[in-house]
């Protein structure tokens, strides 16, 4: 299971006992949080002691997506807009609002790549829904499904232009979730043509070229019952043979409360299902998955 682990770091530099996981077990990649971020010269010197532990190859993710979700406190990345001002901007005037996207996943790019990353979780092609909780929100470009695929292939292309692998979220769609996943298990009650309709956004990005997909840990009750992250529905049938992406399926964070409150169970049910890379970000977490290999 260990090739299929992207792992939250504790602190700032590697513990004693992450450098014994990294070197005998070593995972597909590691995430960062605003935990581990100091300054350009620290981040640089923990990337390399990662791959200098567990080889050069390891992936090195973060969540950039700007505006709220920003880990990295010095610019280009704390000056970012939300999605949502994008989308503001493409109503009007649609071709401006794709090159300011592209202009600053690029930018974006060009300075995690410089600090040793390899990947990062954006964009989020989820829908805006008013009546969805608002852990999406702001994060959202909208709630048009070709406005927010033309500003997402923007931010893949800017990304992707740099050197950074995007990472497209919450599949398949989170903005009408009626929870936050990080402390609750939420349901979505529309029905599948709706769903089918709503995430449309990834068919675009797949086409396009996307390699990486998030799932969400939110369950489409009118389709199946149990979170879309644990289902061979959504994961297989669906992004698999529906949708034809042969990319890397990721995992939300399994450490969340909307897969349950077992991490290991979550792990190996994501990766049963077809999950490829799962993301396991809280330390305790990472412990109780590493004693169990």
């Amino acid at each position: 299971m260990n090739k299929h682990l992207i792992v939250g770091l504790e602190s700032l530099q590697l513990t004693e006992l992450e450098r014994v996981w990294l070197k005998e077990k070593p995972p597909l990649g590691v995430i960062l949080f605003a935990r581990n971020i100091e300054s350009p010269a620290q981040v640089k010197a923990l990337l390399d002691e990662v791959r200098a532990c567990a080889g050069n190859d390891t992936w090195a993710a973060i969540d950039e997506e700007g505006g709220r979700v920003n880990r990295i406190p010095w610019a280009p990345f704390n000056q970012r807009r939300h999605a949502a001002e994008y989308g503001e901007m493409y109503a009007r005037n649609a071709g401006t609002a794709i090159q300011a996207v592209y202009q600053d996943s690029f930018i974006t790019g060009e300075a995690l790549k410089e600090l040793g990353f390899t990947h990062n979780c954006a964009p989020v092609l989820d829908l805006f829904c008013t009546e969805g909780h608002s852990i999406i929100g702001k994060r959202s470009f909208g709630e048009d499904v070709a406005q927010v695929a033309a500003l997402a292939t923007a931010c893949m292309r800017g990304l992707s232009d740099a050197g950074i692998e995007a990472v497209g979220k919450h599949f398949p769609g989170h903005g009408r979730a009626n929870a936050d996943s990080h402390v609750a298990v939420p349901e979505v009650r529309a029905e599948m043509n709706t769903l089918f309709d709503e995430s449309e956004p990834f068919s675009v990005l797949i086409k396009e070229g996307l390699k990486h997909i998030m799932t969400a840990h939110v369950v489409y009750s009118a389709v199946r019952p149990e979170v879309a992250t644990l289902s061979p529905f959504w994961v297989h049938h669906v992004l698999r043979e529906r949708m034809h992406f042969f990319g890397r399926i990721w995992s939300d964070d399994l450490c969340m409360k909307g897969v349950g409150d077992d991490v290991v169970h979550a792990a190996k049910a994501a990766l049963n299902v077809g999950c490829d890379a799962l993301l396991v970000c809280e330390p305790e977490g990472v412990a109780d998955v590493y004693h169990s290999l």
